[in-house]
This record gives C-alpha cells, sequence and structure tokens, in this order.
C-alpha cells in the first residue's frame, strides 16, 4: 500500500506538472512555498534539527488558533522536547509563527510522499505525530509508522460530508485508521462515524473539542480595543456588523442588507472578512459598482491612506478577525447561507457578540446546536430573513447583551478537552519511554 501510494502520487503530479508551473509563474507566495514543500527548507533547516521532537500537523488557521492550548501544555510537560508544526496553508503557517514565536519551529506540510517526508523526520526524530481534526494524509500516516512514530488524532471530526466521502473509499481508509495509535474525537458522534470507517473501537476516546480551550474574550484588552477603534474611526454611538469568512456571493448579501438597514440606523458600520484573501478584488469590485466607498483593513492599519471613517472596511489580512469580533455588535457567520458547511461560530461567541447564520453549518454542527439551544444565535433559512433578524437585534440592546451572556456560558461549560487530549497523548509517550528504557 506504501508504494503504490507513493507512485500515484508521483504519477498524478506529473500529469499536474502544467498547473504547478502556472502557479508557480503568477503567485509569488505559491512560488515561495514549494521549495518548502518539496523538502528543502533553507534558513529554517537549523530550527528542525533535533534529535529528537512532537511533531503536530494542522490544516490551516482554524486549526492552528484550536492547536495553541495544546501545544503550551505540551511545552510545559514536555520542555525538552522540540515543537515542529506543519501547516497545509500558508496563512495557517504565517498565523503560527506570529503566535508561537521562534520556540516552535514552524514549516508548511511536507508532500504527501514518503521520501519528502523521510528527509523531515531524519532532521527532526519525532517521538510522536499529531493530527489535529482529521488530517488523514496516508503518506504522513504511513511513513511515521513505517519509522517507528506512533500516530494521535487530536481533536478529530468527521462531518457528515467528509464521511459519505469517506465510505465511498473505506477500502483504503479503513487500513490507514488502524495505523493510528490514539484518536480523541470531539462528540459520540464523530467517534461513532469513525468507528464505522474501521477505526479500532478501544483506541477512540470522546475528548471534546479543544478549541473551546483557545477562546479569546470576553473583553478585549483595553489598549487593544482602543487601537482597533481608533483604526477604523468606531466612535461609541456607532454599531458594527461583522460578516466573518464570507463566501461567494454572501458578501453581495451582506451589503443589500446593510445597505437598507442604514437609514434606521445611521451609525452603522459594516466589516467584509472574505475566507479566501483572493476574493478581496470581487468585493472590492461589488462595492465600487454599488458606489460605495470602502477601506482596506491593510491600508488603514498601514496608515497609507488619510484615517477617517468609513461606512464599509473589508479584512484583507488573516490572523485578525478573531480580535475584530471582540468590538463587533453583529456577527454573521459565513458560507452559511451561500456555499456549504458554514463556518466556526467559537470566536465570536466567546466574546459575546450575538450571531446570525444561515443554514448550513453542517461542519459545526454540534456547537451551532448548542448555540441556538443556548439563545445564544439566530439562524435565518434564506437571505430574505437577514435584514429583519439584523434589525430586531440592533434596536435591541438588552436582547443583544442576553444573547452574548448565553453564548459565551455555552462555550466556558465545555473547557477542558486540552487537557484530555494531553492525558492521552502522555500514555503514548509514556509507552515509548518504557520501550526505549527495556532496548537500553
Amino acid at each position: 500500500m506504501y508504494f503504490i501510494y507513493n507512485y500515484l502520487f508521483l504519477v498524478t503530479l506529473f500529469f499536474a506538472t502544467p498547473f504547478f508551473l502556472f502557479r508557480m509563474a503568477t503567485t509569488r507566495r505559491f512560488r515561495k512555498g514549494m521549495a518548502e514543500r518539496w523538502g528543502f527548507y533553507g534558513p529554517i533547516k537549523k530550527l528542525l534539527i533535533a534529535d529528537h521532537s512532537i511533531w503536530i500537523q494542522a490544516a490551516s488557521v482554524g486549526e492552528v488558533t484550536a492547536a495553541l492550548p495544546v501545544i503550551d501544555l505540551l511545552r510545559k510537560n514536555y520542555p525538552e522536547e522540540k515543537i515542529i508544526l506543519t501547516c497545509q496553508t500558508a496563512s495557517g503557517r504565517d498565523v503560527a509563527r506570529k503566535k508561537l514565536g521562534v520556540n516552535t519551529a514552524v514549516i508548511l506540510s511536507p508532500l504527501d510522499l514518503g521520501f519528502v517526508i523521510n528527509n523531515l523526520i531524519r532532521l527532526s526524530g519525532p517521538r510522536i505525530l499529531i493530527l489535529i481534526e482529521t488530517e488523514i494524509w496516508p503518506g504522513m500516516i504511513m511513513t511515521a509508522r513505517r519509522n517507528g512514530i506512533p500516530v494521535v488524532i487530536v481533536n478529530g471530526r468527521i462531518s457528515a460530508s467528509s464521511f459519505r466521502g469517506y465510505r465511498r473509499v473505506i477500502s483504503l481508509v479503513g487500513p490507514l485508521l488502524k495505523m493510528v495509535t490514539a484518536l480523541g474525537m470531539r462528540s459520540e458522534e464523530d467517534a461513532s462515524r469513525i468507528r464505522e470507517l474501521g477505526a479500532p473501537p478501544d483506541r477512540v476516546t470522546v475528548t471534546g473539542n479543544i478549541k473551546f480551550d483557545s477562546l479569546p474574550g470576553p473583553e478585549l484588552p483595553r489598549n487593544v480595543r482602543g487601537e482597533l477603534e481608533a483604526l477604523l474611526g468606531l466612535e461609541s454611538t456607532d454599531m458594527l456588523i461583522i460578516g466573518g469568512s464570507t463566501f461567494e456571493g454572501e458578501d453581495r448579501i451582506l451589503y443589500e442588507a446593510y445597505r437598507a438597514l442604514l437609514p434606521r440606523f445611521p451609525g452603522l458600520r459594516l466589516l467584509l472578512a472574505p475566507r479566501h484573501l483572493e476574493r478581496v478584488g470581487a468585493i472590492k469590485a461589488l462595492l465600487r459598482s454599488r458606489g460605495q466607498s470602502f477601506a482596506l483593513y491593510t491600508s488603514l492599519a498601514a496608515r497609507t491612506i488619510v484615517p477617517r471613517k468609513t461606512d464599509v472596511v473589508i479584512l484583507d489580512a488573516m490572523g485578525v478577525l478573531s480580535n475584530l469580533y471582540g468590538l463587533g455588535t453583529v456577527a454573521f457567520i459565513g458560507r452559511s447561507l451561500r456555499g456549504y458547511g458554514g463556518q466556526n461560530p467559537i470566536e465570536p461567541a466567546s466574546f459575546g457578540c450575538p450571531i446570525i447564520f444561515g443554514p448550513h453549518m453542517e461542519n459545526f454542527q454540534e456547537v451551532t446546536d448548542d448555540l441556538i439551544k443556548a439563545v445564544g444565535a439566530v439562524r435565518i433559512q434564506n437571505e430574505g430573513e437577514l435584514s429583519e433578524k439584523l434589525a430586531g437585534l440592533l434596536s435591541d440592546p438588552a436582547r443583544r447583551d442576553r444573547m452574548g451572556y448565553q453564548a459565551r456560558q455555552m462555550l466556558e461549560n465545555r473547557r477542558g478537552a486540552s487537557q484530555r487530549n494531553l492525558e492521552q497523548i502522555k500514555q503514548v509517550l509514556s509507552r515509548i519511554r518504557k520501550t526505549i528504557q527495556n532496548t537500553n
């Protein structure tokens, strides 16, 4: 299976070469990261060299942020171990480097090829591979096991759509899951799904969601709040709608709702934060077509434009949205009206920001259901309801306060998953140490 997978991966890469060459020629960020993915680390290579380490694999910004409490616990419990964090996306890598500093080596994930992954293993000598959420990369898992490195899944989740996809290739997924030493899943539903896909039942544990342990809030530090308010030109009478991690089409829906509400709420402001920064240009074109003035967040932050009150701001930077939720009057969760699956509602809830989302929150079903039960969020069924629900919240401060408090309390009651996952990791590392001692 190991050799067949590597062969098929190389064949796929060969036929995809024209696409990669095009992306390298047209996208500087893509070009810059390609060498790293092939295992050519340049000046950062010295940060990876270690006799032994703990290797953590995360996908993007959300998984990196969720992993922070676990990384903090690992540093405290294993100060002698170097932490190696690999990220699938450049945005995840950049946020991780900013938040973790020089004590953690952060790089792009290697291509899922045995010889590329072996290069990283030879450099850093990982004792364990920790996969945040369900990063089922066959090459990574098989190469780790061939090198005697146990694999642990932390914060594992299997969405309904992923479950359907995995079931189609269950003959491939099942053997991979049997190579995983311990699987800490978010919920009983996730645990049931991964057992059905072939994970050994005795290795599966429900540990909860570590994202509850990385909550910001409930209030922004005074200096941070003051700086952001000055940056956006927010006045005490203003109200801010935040469109968080919006998907294609949702920016238009939000903007039209905002324009419809503006006569009733003269101090109303709008911040649009697209899930993918590549869409910033399309949002600029949309606003210009409506004659709407706007500012880019990066321009405001760099002071490249004269600071002034701008009714609409486009967030064109990663790793900033979390703090901005602390200024929000109401937050709309993207990819829930258009697209599918929704985005994470935990960050706005942690600041007590009332939440609105559409019918498609399948990727965060458990926390979505809990927010609805706690009356900490409002679900709409279509775009026609958005203006009405926004107006109801904007006109009722007491209701906003109740919703925000109840959302925050729901999250507080679900802390502790990071410690439960740490206990699983400690058991695995303890067995490794005993094996080494017995060998010696």
